[in-house]
């Protein structure tokens, strides 16, 4: 009983947008008894979240609410406790979740630039690379000119970056 509830104070939940939200639990893997994400080590966004824990407010009596679990980090230096114990400073301000958020956003359109580039590498129209990552991650299609949209500006300001005239 004791370590239930140890693993349920392992997970802190946030707002994100909702494709964000998608995308990680697909990207992610998730641990089953919680169905809070698992950041790999190898993720800047396991040691952005690793920096943003805090303790969670004595005065805070509200369970929190938002669309997406993350399983809280807990690193250890060799024959050490942990610096920060995930059950103790398990909480995340809203604007650190923001912080969390945009850190979210940024690998997802990384991932999702270079999925359409190496799409468009092999013949594929833009359109059909979108709908291919839409159903890699299952975003559902509510969210296919919104990535058009994006793959537009990153276009356009990767076209200004190199110093191209506009077409």
């Amino acid at each position: 009983m004791e370590y239930e509830k140890y693993r349920q104070q392992r997970v802190a939940v946030i707002q994100v947008a909702d494709y964000l939200a998608r995308w990680a639990v697909r990207k992610f893997d998730i641990d089953p008894q919680t169905g809070g994400i698992r950041i790999p080590q190898t993720f800047d966004l396991y040691h952005c979240v690793w920096h943003l824990m805090e303790r969670r407010p004595r005065n805070l009596t509200a369970e929190p609410v938002g669309n997406l679990k993350i399983w809280l980090p807990a690193r250890r230096a060799e024959g050490q406790m942990t610096q920060k114990n995930p059950a103790i400073w398990n909480y995340l301000s809203p604007r650190r979740q923001h912080v969390v958020e945009k850190q979210l956003r940024r690998l997802f359109s990384y991932e999702f630039h270079m999925h359409v580039e190496q799409e468009l590498l092999r013949g594929v129209q833009k359109t059909e690379a979108v709908r291919n990552y839409i159903r890699l991650y299952r975003l559902g299609l509510d969210c296919e000119d919104t990535l058009l949209k994006n793959l537009q500006r990153h276009e356009r300001a990767l076209r200004e970056f190199l110093g191209h005239p506009k077409d």
